[in-house]
């Protein structure tokens, strides 16, 4: 079980601890009353679903995270704009303007609005005279673009 798992997740303490649950389960469920032909596809198919379960949460991890240092950048880019000290080294900002001003104008000028006038989407939606739902979405497909862009050229450096 401990090789198939493997074949998954690279980390073997990290099988270990699926394959502990799964045997965990196994044993609270009474599986292991199953027929062995039967208890052999349970314990493949619980051990797949456990490793792929786990690389999912570990994405979502990793996407959290990455949203977290992009949004830390981009307020270190507000605070630079206002003539702060930054963290951010001369690239980082380089490569933000860049992502910026490729967005399409409408989504360009709400994230300008929303990260460096600091405007609440309700005001944004006002000033621009739409709907607030519209300018969520914009932010959210903008934000996205945007750590595309940023992670992308990050990993070619």
């Amino acid at each position: 079980m401990l090789k198939y798992g493997l074949k998954f997740v690279s980390n073997e303490d990290h099988v270990r601890d699926i394959l502990q649950e799964v045997f965990l389960e196994v044993w609270k469920n009474e599986k292991h009353k199953l027929e062995e032909e039967h208890i052999k596809s349970y314990l493949f198919n619980s051990v797949r679903n456990g490793c792929l379960n786990y690389l999912r949460h570990k994405a979502v991890i990793r996407k959290h995270t990455n949203q977290e240092i992009f949004e830390l950048r981009m307020k270190e880019l507000s605070f630079f704009e206002m003539g702060e000290r930054s963290l951010l080294e001369t690239d980082d900002i380089e490569i933000i303007y860049t992502a910026i001003n490729s967005l399409p104008p409408a989504s360009k000028e709400i994230i300008e609005l929303s990260r460096f006038e600091d405007l609440k989407n309700k005001d944004i939606a006002e000033k621009l005279n739409i709907p607030v739902r519209t300018v969520e979405t914009r932010i959210f497909r903008a934000l996205s673009k945007l750590r595309e862009i940023f992670f992308r050229t990050k990993e070619e450096k």
